[in-house]
């Protein structure tokens, strides 16, 4: 099963759409070689590729690449049910780790209301005990 989306997926997206594309390559200071593609002459997504010898990793950002996928039904009905499970995935990924973030903040906001409600506690004890003395 596919874990990242691939040129292939790329291709797909622009299906019936283009057949001509533009590459620009660029070189890191590490001698990497990446590159960005696009439709030429007519409106469509740009992804990126990091090429690692005779592969490609695409490092278009998952939400970026599924934006691009969801943009019409068309564009749905011609992906391959690979492609349709690697965007569950990465859907369900992003979900769980939205979901992580939360229960996180909740819990460090709960410590926090606990914190201030001790704080108050204390707060009140020691204006009781000033009344007391006064």
């Amino acid at each position: 099963m596919i874990s990242r989306f691939t040129l292939e997926n790329y291709f797909q997206l622009h299906e019936g759409k283009a057949i001509d594309f533009r590459l620009r390559v660029q070189k890191d200071q590490n001698n990497q070689y990446s590159f960005c593609i696009h439709p030429q002459d007519v409106n469509g997504e740009t992804w990126d590729f990091k090429v690692i010898g005779n592969f490609l990793e695409c490092i278009t950002s998952t939400s970026e690449a599924l934006n691009s996928l969801l943009v019409d039904g068309d564009i749905l009905s011609n992906l391959d049910k690979n492609v349709l499970f690697l965007m569950i995935k990465q859907v369900a990924s992003k979900i769980q780790e939205l979901e992580t973030v939360n229960t996180s903040q909740r819990n460090q906001l709960f410590e926090r209301v606990e914190a201030l409600e001790q704080f108050h506690r204390e707060y009140e004890t020691a204006q009781e005990y000033e009344r007391d003395r006064g």
